[in-house]
C-alpha cells in the first residue's frame, strides 16, 4: 500500500532499505560510566529486527563531564568496545539496516546532581559561561567522537543540533558572546562549520554518513528560528542559512526538529489535544526540502512528530516523500511502543500505537531507564517499582 514508504533510499553513497527512520529516543541504558548496556543493545537490535531502514542510537555523549542522564551513553576510547557489539549485533540482526550514532553535549541541559551546566550564552543563569578555549574542546571532543564512532563500525553519525543543547544553544541569536563563537551569524556558526568540516576531511570511509538533527523554530525568545537575541516571533531566515551551510558542507542528511522538550516541549512532540501541532513539522520539512532543492543539493531531508497520529501517519508520511516534500519520515515514541512497526505495517500484522501518555518522559524525569510502560512489561514493572 504504501510503495514510497518501503521503497530504497539513498543517504550519502549508502542504499537504505526502506524511508522510515527510528528517530534518537533517550532510554538511559548506560552503564559503568556510559558504556552500552546489554538492555541497550537489545533494545536497537528489536528495531533492526523491525525493518527501519535507518536506525539513530540516542544522544550519546562527546564528553563524560556534560550529561543529562546519570546512566547516559558516553562515546571515547575506554568505552569503545561496547559501541562495537552494539554495531556487531545490529548487524547480525539485520545487515541491510544502517546504524548511526547521534553524538551531543548537554550544554546547559545537563544535570547539575552528577553533572555541570554549562551555557555559551552571557547573561544565562542556567549554567556556568564556557570560555572561549573550553568551546574548542568541544569542538575538539566532537571531532574525536566522529572518529570513534566510524572505528566501531557505524555507518554515520548524526551531529545534535536540537532540542535545547549545546549544538542548538550555540546557534541562537541569544548567543551574544563577543568572541568567536557569538555575535555575528558567522561566528554562531563557526562551531558547527569547523567541527563538520574536519569530521568530513578525516573519515577513512567515503561510505561514512553525517548529517544533523536540528530544531527549525524553538518557541523560545532569542531561540534557533528567530532574528534577535529579544525576538520569539518565527522567522526562518537563519535557519534557511543553516540548511544552506549544510549543503555546502557536503553533508548527507538534514534530520528535521522543532522545539525543547521541557519547554516548548508539545512543538517538539505534538500531544493529545494539540495533534495539530504535527503540522508545522510537516512544513518545516517541506521549507527545509525546497531550500536544498532550489540549490540543487543532494542532501536527504527527514520529517518528524508522526508518532502521534497512530495509523493516519503513514498516509501523510506516503504524500510527503510522494510529493518530494520529504526524503524519510521519522518516528520517535512509536519505536518505544512498538519496535516493530515498519515490518508489522509490510505485513499487515496488527500495531501498538504510542499512545501519547508521556510515561517514557517520566520515567526520564525519574532517572530510570525509559521505554514504554504501555505495552513493554519490563518497563510497566519498572515504573511500579519506582512509584
Amino acid at each position: 500500500m504504501y510503495t514510497k514508504l518501503f521503497e530504497n533510499g539513498k543517504l550519502g553513497n549508502r542504499t537504505t532499505q526502506n524511508r522510515f527512520v527510528a528517530q534518537p529516543m533517550e532510554g538511559y541504558d548506560g552503564f559503568n560510566e556510559g558504556q552500552v548496556s546489554q538492555l541497550g543493545i537489545d533494545k536497537y537490535i528489536k528495531l533492526a529486527k523491525g525493518g527501519w531502514g535507518v536506525i539513530i542510537a540516542e544522544a550519546i555523549s562527546v564528553t563524560s563531564k556534560s550529561l543529562s542522564c546519570k546512566n547516559g551513553l558516553i562515546i571515547n576510547k575506554r568505552n569503545l568496545d561496547s559501541f562495537k557489539k552494539l554495531v556487531y549485533e545490529v548487524k547480525q540482526a539485520n545487515p541491510d539496516a544502517l546504524l548511526l550514532f547521534q553524538l551531543t553535549h548537554s550544554g546547559r541541559n545537563s544535570n547539575a546532581s552528577f553533572s555541570e551546566k554549562t551555557t555559551v550564552c552571557p547573561g544565562n543563569e542556567e549554567g556556568r559561561l564556557l570560555t572561549t578555549d573550553e568551546i574548542q574542546e568541544v569542538e575538539d571532543a566532537f571531532i574525536l567522537a566522529s572518529d570513534l564512532t566510524e572505528e566501531a563500525g557505524a555507518d554515520g553519525i548524526d551531529f545534535k543540533c536540537c532540542h535545547g543543547y549545546f549544538g542548538a544553544e550555540i546557534l541562537r541569536p541569544e548567543n551574544t558572546r563577543t568572541d568567536k563563537w557569538g555575535g555575528s551569524w558567522e561566528n554562531r556558526s563557526r562551531f558547527y562549520r569547523e567541527a563538520v568540516s574536519a569530521m568530513i576531511a578525516q573519515k577513512q570511509n567515503k561510505d561514512f554518513i553525517i548529517g544533523s538533527r536540528f530544531s527549525m523554530y524553538e518557541g523560545w525568545r532569542g531561540g534557533c528560528g528567530t532574528t534577535s537575541p529579544d525576538s520569539l516571533i518565527e522567522d526562518l531566515s537563519e535557519m534557511k542559512m543553516f540548511i544552506e551551510l549544510m549543503a555546502k558542507l557536503g553533508m548527507d542528511y538534514a534530520n528535521v526538529s522543532a522545539g525543547i522538550p521541557g519547554r516548548t516541549s508539545e512543538i517538539t512532540r505534538p500531544v493529545h489535544g494539540a495533534e495539530w501541532m504535527y503540522l508545522n513539522h510537516l512544513r518545516y520539512t517541506r521549507f527545509a526540502k525546497d531550500t536544498l532543492r532550489n540549490l540543487g543539493s543532494s542532501v536527504q531531508v527527514i520529517g518528524s512528530a508522526y508518532s502521534i497520529l497512530k495509523e493516519k501517519a503513514f498516509p501523510i508520511a506516503e504524500e510527503m516523500i510522494e510529493k518530494g516534500y520529504a526524503d524519510y519520515a521519522g518516528w520517535g515514541r512509536q519505536i518505544l511502543a512498538d519496535p516493530l512497526t515498519p515490518i508489522k505495517l509490510q505485513h499487515g500484522d496488527p500495531i501498538d500505537y504510542c499512545t501519547a501518555c508521556s510515561g517514557c518522559t517520566k520515567m526520564m524525569g525519574k532517572q530510570i531507564h525509559a521505554g514504554c510502560m504501555v505495552y513493554n512489561p519490563y518497563y510497566k514493572k519498572l515504573w511500579k517499582d519506582n512509584l
